[in-house]
């Protein structure tokens, strides 16, 4: 019989977080064929202690059952997209330069870099950079225990890192620490608090950056092979860099390395290059295809993009923040009023509103993608949504098909035209997916006018 974290990896549903390589020293985290992070196990799956910090491994708390523990107050109101919440904002930090060198308005480095500075705790433990004459991944999780090294880790990366090395820190080093991560990276370090009272001690505070989902290290690779910088030859990348003059949802990507043997280093907009569109997913994990938390809902607070037509205007990006945590809650309207933050009470419908397409997959998408797995008789983490099909048209039934179907293939196909040396094979052989997916998400002038009459209809409640 398969362990729960076998299950996991055997599945396909390791989302390389490696929580549990902090329990269980025989399991070591590696990058697979596709550049993904996973889990390697031992012959046995890996110790029930080591599952019990797993976010996909069957038998855990689920988010709510977390939430529920870590928020009772009766100052927490709940909602079914975004979990408990004391408070909600949109706005960006006024001081210094946490807006300038954020992704978005830099609030979340701003709350950081305020525990510091408040001695609310003695380190922060965020993603930074490897310097560029170091071999192996460009970006890992770090312990900082100065301001400054809170803001020089600012930015949103979009490729794998994992934990096991900075929760076996935190074990053996006393003091007090705040962690900043995705949702699913957050739950596992609950869940590792809730197995480990040392952890629980020392962890005070989490902040969650709202995902869309994660990507394998190919993104970066090939985002910078079109730029120009083969595999292997990568040095660094800005996945958010701001351009002035345009909205902030159209940021640029900066990448620096060589060039046979040249220097290089180049910076456009995001947009015409292939992974671009965030709709596609390519090199997506398949654990985000099966996930159900977009706004981090056991975090103390969660800041993200404010993706709302009054905030997208400013190329400086502006947040979206939910606030679980009262102290949080606290520095935030502190500084508001101080003056050192513009914060503006945003109702949380507005909230969803911003991240309404990843909530949009990660609910009545993935309730598709449940039962698609269940009548292919696979095993699959067991969710808080419901398994359906009956609640989406045949059309969004094929746009939820062929987005899954994409994000899985390009993995394949990308190593393809990597062992091969030529882009262009990627971009030919994932082509025709791009197309077939593009064309059902943009239908045709006749379906448009057939859905607008279906939509009249229902609301006559005439059957169609």
């Amino acid at each position: 019989m398969h362990s729960p974290l076998q299950k996991v990896v055997d599945g396909g549903y390791c989302v390389g977080c490696g929580a549990c390589a902090a329990f269980d020293h025989r399991i070591k985290m590696v990058f697979d064929s596709s550049q993904r992070l996973v889990a390697a196990l031992p012959e046995d799956g890996g110790t029930q202690l080591a599952a019990s910090a797993c976010p996909f491994a069957e038998g855990n708390p689920d988010e709510n059952q977390i939430a529920d523990r870590l928020f009772p107050s009766e100052d927490h109101q709940t909602d079914s997209r975004i979990g408990k919440y004391l408070s909600t904002w949109a706005g960006w930090v006024k001081e210094g330069e946490f807006r300038e060198n954020g992704s978005s308005g830099g609030v979340g480095t701003w709350l950081l870099a305020e525990l510091l500075d408040k001695n609310l705790v003695d380190f922060v433990v965020n993603v930074t950079e490897k310097p560029r004459d170091q071999n192996g991944p460009l970006f890992h999780f770090s312990v900082q225990s100065s301001r400054q090294g809170v803001l020089d880790n600012a930015k949103t990366r979009y490729y794998p890192v994992e934990m096991s090395q900075v929760i076996k820190h935190v074990m053996n080093t006393p003091g007090r620490y705040a962690f900043i991560g995705v949702p699913c990276f957050i739950k596992a370090l609950r869940l590792a608090i809730l197995a480990d009272p040392v952890l629980a001690q020392r962890v005070q505070f989490t902040v969650a950056i709202v995902c869309g989902h994660l990507k394998s290290a190919s993104f970066a690779e090939s985002i910078a092979w079109q730029l120009g910088v083969e595999p292997g030859q990568l040095q660094s990348i800005d996945f958010r860099a701001k351009l002035p003059g345009r909205p902030a949802s159209r940021y640029g990507v900066k990448v620096s390395g060589t060039r046979k043997g040249d220097n290089l280093e180049v910076q456009q907009p995001m947009e015409g290059l292939l992974g671009a569109n965030w709709g596609h997913g390519l090199f997506k994990l398949k654990a985000c295809e099966f996930c159900d938390d977009v706004l981090g809902e056991t975090a103390d607070a969660t800041v993200g993009d404010a993706w709302l037509p009054e905030y997208d205007t400013d190329h400086r990006g502006s947040n979206v923040i939910v606030a679980r945590s009262h102290q949080l809650q606290q520095l935030l309207m502190d500084g508001a009023n101080s003056g050192r933050l513009h914060l503006k009470p945003l109702p949380v419908d507005s909230v969803a509103a911003s991240q309404a397409g990843g909530l949009r997959h990660r609910r009545e998408g993935l309730a598709y993608r449940l039962w698609l797995a269940d009548r292919a008789g696979q095993w699959r983490p067991v969710k808080r949504v419901t398994a359906s099909r009956n609640h989406l048209q045949p059309h969004m039934q094929e746009i939820h098909r062929l987005r899954y179907q994409l994000g899985l293939a390009s993995h394949d196909l990308y190593q393809q035209a990597k062992r091969q040396g030529v882009l262009q094979v990627f971009v030919d052989s994932i082509a025709p997916l791009v197309k077939a997916y593009d064309k059902q998400v943009s239908p045709s002038r006749m379906r448009r006018i057939w859905n607008r009459i279906r939509r009249a209809l229902l609301l006559l409640k005439i059957p169609t």
